[in-house]
């Protein structure tokens, strides 16, 4: 007999519970406020579904959420048929027999029987467990299939906000070249600037033109396969949080909690295949009316019958050799399950780390680039400093917002990845 085991995510060492609490603490304290939109578009986003609510959308039309109903209809049918006394479907059996083919002697034979499958001694409760283990795994394993849906969920939502955020830094581009252009153009008809100025601060504006225009494009793309996955128009912004410090330390894993249900449902099936060593006994019960001649009295009679199958070795070897081959499966399942979980979230929590880092040194950056850019478009105005440095200094300056945008949102996509390693749905 084989006994179910529950077993959790075992406890870090020393030296990885130090790591998790220094991470956690510093990602508390010093990771910063997300910053504001850069357009009204990105604003108007904040009216939009929240991520929650765009996974409940996506798992309404994933295949698991659609036929899970089905699933549980068909896991309390089979229970209800194990509960049952009888194993399988009864038989009726009409048989006559006459001698009017040989010599019409006038006997006749009518024979009537219902015959009934039952179980084997053992076999019942066997599969009574096995459909137990079944049941219990069903919920666990929806909801590993769910946390496996958010992880599309948060990539495409991260994927989405950093495509918006290009879009609304090219069309500022954009506008800022067109505003360039325009005061060169004033500047050429002037006289204060030569004819080559303005050829380059035309070639900004396509320059800019075509940057706003595959912008759009890559966001457009993006937000049908958003429409596809979740069937909703709006996108949400990225706003998860940080996870508590003992979620960090003890993660309990709906990954981890379905292989461990899909051990418990293979040792069961092994249990029932070791149980199960040969084909439903039956039981019989007919009646039959005999008449010797013509003119004879008829007799009827009640016959009982038994029948016991025998089991071989080709019927059970197979069977019980695939059950084990199951969990042996499952076994190694449930273990590098834990193994990939243990490296994921270890991998989590040093991507926020350097996330934290790069924004930090993005927006230094930027704060250089605007101080520099604010410089040179002084003394480009006071003609003290030529077309192509000032063009130069905002590209700098662009380049500058670009990594920084990009910075904040690849942040929030290391929150929800470290949310996504431990299990946490949004």
């Amino acid at each position: 007999m084989h006994t179910f085991s529950r077993f959790r995510l075992p406890r870090p060492g020393s030296v990885t519970l130090l790591l998790v609490a220094a991470i956690a603490a510093s990602a508390s304290a010093q990771t910063p406020p997300l910053p504001p939109p850069v357009s009204a578009a990105s604003a108007a986003a904040r009216s939009g579904p929240s991520l929650r609510e765009a996974l409940d959308a996506a798992w309404a039309l994933s295949p698991a959420a659609r036929s899970a109903d089905s699933r549980r209809a068909e896991i309390q049918a089979r229970e209800r048929a194990a509960s049952s006394w009888i194993n399988g479907s009864p038989s009726a059996l009409l048989a006559q027999r006459s001698d009017r083919f040989n010599n019409n002697g006038g006997f006749r034979e009518y024979e009537a029987e219902l015959e009934l499958p039952i179980w084997s001694p053992g076999v019942r409760g066997a599969a009574q467990r096995e459909l137990a283990a079944q049941r219990l795994g069903f919920e666990p394993q929806q909801l590993a299939a769910r946390l496996k849906l958010a992880a599309e969920v948060r990539e495409l939502a991260a994927s989405l906000a950093r495509a918006r955020t290009e879009r609304d830094l090219a069309a500022r581009k954009h506008s800022e070249a067109l505003t360039l252009a325009q005061d060169v153009a004033r500047r050429v008809k002037a006289g204060d600037s030569a004819r080559v100025d303005g050829l380059q601060a035309q070639s900004l504006v396509q320059q800019a033109t075509s940057t706003r225009e595959q912008a759009e494009v890559s966001l457009a793309r993006l937000q049908n396969q958003w429409l596809a996955l979740t069937g909703l128009p709006a996108v949400p912004l990225l706003d998860e949080r940080l996870p508590a410090s003992n979620t960090l330390a003890y993660p309990d894993h709906p990954a981890l909690h379905a292989a461990q249900t899909r051990v418990q449902a293979a040792q069961a099936k092994l249990e029932l295949s070791e149980t199960d060593r040969r084909d439903p006994m039956a039981i019989g019960v007919g009646v039959t009316r005999e008449r010797a001649t013509f003119g004879a009295a008829g007799e009827t009679s009640l016959r009982l019958a038994l029948k016991i199958p025998f089991g071989t070795d080709n019927r059970n070897a197979p069977r019980i050799a695939a059950a084990r081959a199951e969990l042996d499966a499952a076994q190694a399942e449930s273990d590098s399950t834990q193994r990939l979980l243990q490296g994921d979230l270890a991998s989590a929590l040093a991507e926020l780390d350097a996330a934290r880092r790069t924004q930090a040194s993005m927006a230094e950056r930027a704060r250089l680039g605007r101080e520099v850019q604010e410089l040179v478009a002084k003394a480009y105005r006071l003609g003290e400093s030529d077309l192509p440095t000032r063009l130069r200094a905002d590209s700098e300056k662009f380049e500058a917002d670009l990594s920084l945008a990009r910075a904040r949102v690849d942040l929030q996509r290391a929150i929800s990845q470290l949310n996504q390693a431990l299990g946490l749905l949004p």
